[in-house]
């Protein structure tokens, strides 16, 4: 019976490890509307997180409104060498990447969570992921963050 008992609390911990996020490296590139609170990822295991081809990523930024705001547009461009490459978003509607938080009143803090495709094409690269999320009506920026990543094989 004991046996069983430890065998099992080593499985729970085993699962809890695997399950829990990790905080992501990040650099806020502009957040004026916004602050940046947490970067994490369930899916990645180290804070620069090793993408493979083929495989999809969640990431996710909490982050503080400093602002009202009644719509969000959400966007991703890969800066490599220096230059941002867009790349299309499941879902740019930010309000709905929020968790339909939509209006959201200054002083609220909401997590924004997109998926990173990691196409079987794309080659094998250090790059950085850049997120935006911005106020649909003033262009604000809520959210600028640069994440670095190294898609792998």
């Amino acid at each position: 019976m004991m046996i069983i008992l430890q065998r099992s609390i080593l499985l729970l911990l085993a699962l809890a490890a695997v399950v829990s996020a990790v905080d992501l490296t990040f650099k806020d590139c502009g957040s004026s509307s916004g602050e940046i609170i947490k970067v994490f990822s369930k899916a990645c295991t180290d804070p620069v997180c090793k993408a493979r081809k083929g495989h999809s990523y969640d990431i996710n930024v909490t982050f503080k409104s400093k602002v009202a705001v009644t719509s969000m547009k959400a966007s991703l461009a890969g800066v490599i060498a220096g230059i941002p490459v867009p790349f299309p978003l499941p879902q740019p509607d930010g309000c709905v990447a929020c968790g339909n938080v939509c209006p959201v009143a200054s002083g609220t803090t909401a997590t924004f969570t997109e998926s990173l495709n990691v196409q079987p094409s794309y080659p094998a690269i250090k790059l950085v992921s850049r997120w935006k999320l911005k106020d649909s009506t003033t262009g604000s920026m809520l959210v600028c963050v640069d994440i670095p990543v190294v898609v792998v094989s």
